[in-house]
C-alpha cells in the first residue's frame, strides 16, 4: 500500500543538519524535500497554492531517528504487565503488595502474573536487592509469577520455575540472547533468579488484534510524540514483521521502520542474512525495509553477564569471580561478518562488555575490513571505555558504535562502579573522547520493557549528553560532555548512518525524505538543565502532519 505523501511549506528556525547556519523555511512536495532556504520559499509556495505552516521562531529539525528499539517487547509489557518500577514501588514490600493487588489480572494473561521493574532494579530499590522467588511465592504459589527486572534478569516463583523448566539451562541448553544463568541454592535448587532466558519463558502471547493495537498506541505514545520518525526494530518473529508492515502501511504507525531480525531467536544467522537481503514490505522500501541482522555476543550488565575485562564484585555477582560470558566464538563471529557481507546487509552485534567488544573487533579484522559495504554496528560500544587505547582498533576495523546516552542516567553513572568496583569509575560514556579520536557514534534508546518513561525521548537523551546526570543526580565525568549541536547530530544524521540511510534521512536537504520535527524552544539556547523539558510541537512524516499539540502553526 502506498502511503500518502504530503506537500507543505514549513517556516521556522530551521536546523537542517546540512549547513553551518540556520535556514528559515523548508518546502516539501510529494513527501520529499524540494528546497531549504529563506522565507522567499513561502512566497513561492503561496503562488503555487501550497499550504504554509509558519512556526515563527520555533525550531524546525529533521525527524529524530532511533536505530535500536524493542517495540514489541515494550508494547507487550505495557499490555499485560504490572508496573513495579521505582519510584512507583520503592521497596520489595511495595513490589509484593503491587503484585498481590494485581493477582486478578492473571486470568486474562493466560494464567500468568507478569510484573516489571526498572533496569538495575536491585540497586534502585531501597532494599538494594531483588525480591526472591520465595517472596514471590508469598504472593501466590499456584499462579505462575515472573518479575522482569530489565531485559536480561527476571525472578520467578516456584510455579513459574516449574513451567519454564529452567533446569535445562543448568545442563547447557543455549539461550536465544545471552548465555543463560540460573541461580541455585546450596542444595542445587533454583532460587528463582534467572538471567538471559526471558525469550525462552512460556509466556502467553497477545492475540494478533490486541498486539497490533498495542504496537500502534505504544509507538505513538513513546516515539511519535517525541518526534521519532524513523526507528530500527530488533525483531524476534515473522509475525511481528507482518504486524509492523500492516501498521505502517495503513498509517497507524506514522513512521518509517528498519528491521533487524535477531539471530537465533527469529532465525539462525545462516538464514537471517538471506531473509534480510530478500525482504520486501507491502509498505514499500521507503517505509519499511530490512537493514541487517542482530546477534548477541554477551549478556547485560544488569545480569552481571556482560563480558567485562575485570571481575564483578562478588557481592553483586550471580557467580563469584565472574567476568561475564561470551556467547559467540571467534570463528562464529567471523562467519557472521562474512555471511552478512555476502548478502549485502548490515551486522549489528550486541556487545555490552569490553571483552565482548574486543572479540567483535578482532573478528572484523580477521574477516577483512570492508570500507564499501554496510557498516558493522557494535551495540553499546562507547557506553563504557576504560582504556582509550582500545579505540585505535575500532578505527582500524571501521565499526560504528551504537550507544545509548540515556544509559548514563539509567545505570552507567551510578551502578557500573558498584558492580565493577574501581574498574567502573573512569570511562563512563566518554563522548568527547570518542569524537577526539575521530570515532562518531550513533545514539539510540534500546527502549524495552521496564524503561523509565523519558528514555525514548531524544531530547532527554540529548540532555544526558550535555548535562551527564545520573539516576541519583550525580554529575558524571563532565569533561566528556557534548554541545547541544553535537548531540543533535547523533540523534539525526548519525543515527540515520547507523541504518545505512544517511542519503535519505537525518538532514533536511533537497531530495531527502520530508520528515520534520518542530520544537517549542531552541535546545541550543535554553539553560542546559531544561533541555529535557523542550516539547515537540509538531511532527511531519513525508510532509504529512502526524502529530501536533493544540494551536500550533498557522
Amino acid at each position: 500500500m502506498r502511503r500518502e505523501q504530503g506537500t507543505v511549506a514549513i517556516a521556522g528556525r530551521v536546523i537542517s543538519m546540512a549547513g553551518a547556519t540556520d535556514a528559515e523555511a523548508v518546502l516539501i512536495t510529494d513527501g520529499t524535500v524540494e528546497a531549504v532556504g529563506d522565507r522567499g520559499i513561502l512566497t513561492q509556495a503561496e503562488h503555487r497554492g501550497i499550504p504554509i505552516h509558519d512556526f515563527g521562531d520555533r525550531v524546525v529539525l529533521p525527524g529524530f531517528v532511533d536505530p535500536h528499539i524493542h517495540l514489541e517487547h515494550l508494547a507487550t509489557g505495557r499490555a499485560r504487565g504490572v508496573d513495579c518500577r521505582v519510584p512507583g514501588c520503592r521497596s520489595i514490600a511495595d513490589v509484593l503488595e503491587r503484585l498481590f493487588e494485581a493477582l486478578p489480572t492473571a486470568e486474562a494473561n493466560g494464567g500468568w502474573l507478569i510484573g516489571y521493574g526498572n533496569l538495575f532494579f536491585d540497586l534502585k530499590l531501597a532494599d538494594r536487592r531483588l525480591p526472591t522467588g520465595a517472596e514471590l511465592d508469598s504472593v501466590s504459589r499456584t499462579v505462575p509469577i515472573v518479575l522482569h527486572c530489565g531485559g536480561h534478569v527476571s525472578v520467578l516463583n516456584t510455579r513459574a520455575l516449574e513451567l519454564a523448566k529452567v533446569e535445562r539451562f543448568l545442563h547447557g541448553a543455549p539461550g536465544l540472547w545471552g548465555s543463560p544463568v540460573v541461580e541455585v541454592d546450596r542444595s542445587g535448587r533454583p532460587t528463582g533468579l534467572v538471567a538471559e532466558i526471558n525469550n525462552s519463558l512460556p509466556l502467553p502471547a497477545l492475540d494478533p488484534e490486541s498486539l497490533r493495537k498495542e504496537l500502534a498506541s505504544t509507538y505513538f505514545d513513546w516515539f511519535t510524540t517525541y518526534g521519532v520518525t524513523t526507528f530500527g526494530e530488533m525483531v524476534d518473529s515473522q509475525s511481528s514483521v507482518e504486524h509492523l508492515d500492516a501498521l505502517i502501511s495503513n498509517g497507524q504507525i506514522p513512521a518509517r521502520g528498519a528491521l533487524y531480525p535477531m539471530a537465533p531467536s527469529m532465525l539462525p544467522i545462516e538464514q537471517a542474512a538471506g531473509w534480510a537481503a530478500d525482504y520486501r514490505s507491502a509498505a514499500g522500501s521507503d517505509w519499511l525495509s530490512a537493514r541487517g541482522v542482530k546477534m548477541f555476543s554477551d549478556g547485560g550488565y544488569s545480569a552481571r553477564n556482560a563480558a567485562a575485562k575485570t571481575p564483578y564484585v562478588d557481592e553483586h555477582s550471580l557467580r563469584p569471580g565472574s567476568m561475564g560470558r561470551l556467547n559467540l566464538t571467534h570463528p562464529r563471529l567471523v562467519q557472521a561478518v562474512r555471511l552478512t557481507r555476502e548478502h549485502g546487509v548490515q551486522l549489528a552485534v550486541h556487545a555490552n562488555g569490553e571483552r565482548a567488544q574486543d572479540e567483535v573487533v578482532s573478528a572484523v579484522l580477521s574477516a577483512g575490513v570492508d570500507y564499501d559495504g554496510p557498516l558493522i554496528r557494535i551495540e553499546h560500544a562507547g557506553n563504557f571505555v576504560s582504556d582509550r587505547s582500545r579505540l585505535s582498533s575500532w578505527r582500524q576495523a571501521n565499526i560504528l558504535p551504537s550507544l545509548q546516552p540515556e544509559f548514563l542516567y539509567n545505570f552507567i553513572g551510578d551502578f557500573l562502579p558498584v558492580v565493577l568496583g574501581g574498574g567502573g569509575t573512569k570511562g563512563r560514556m566518554p563522548l568527547r573522547t570518542l569524537l577526539e579520536e575521530g570515532i562518531v557514534p550513533a545514539a539510540s534508546s534500546d527502549v524495552a520493557i521496564g524503561a523509565e518513561d523519558e528514555l525514548s525521548n531524544p531530547l532527554f537523551s540529548i540532555w544526558c549528553c550535555v548535562e551527564r546526570k545520573s539516576f541519583f543526580g550525580r554529575t558524571i565525568e563532565i569533561s566528556e560532555r557534548l554541545t547541544v549541536s553535537e548531540a543533535l547530530r547523533l540523534h539525526t544524521i548519525e543515527a540515520a548512518r547507523a541504518l545505512g540511510q544517511e542519503d535519505r534521512l537525518g538532514s533536511l536537504e533537497p531530495g531527502k525524505l520530508g520528515d520534520v520535527v518542530v520544537l517549542d524552544r531552541d535546545p541550543r539556547t535554553v539553560p542546559s538543565e531544561e533541555i529535557r523539558d523542550v516539547l515537540v510541537d509538531a511532527v511531519y512524516v513525508a510532509g504529512q502532519q502526524v502529530h501536533a499539540r493544540e494551536k500550533v502553526g498557522s
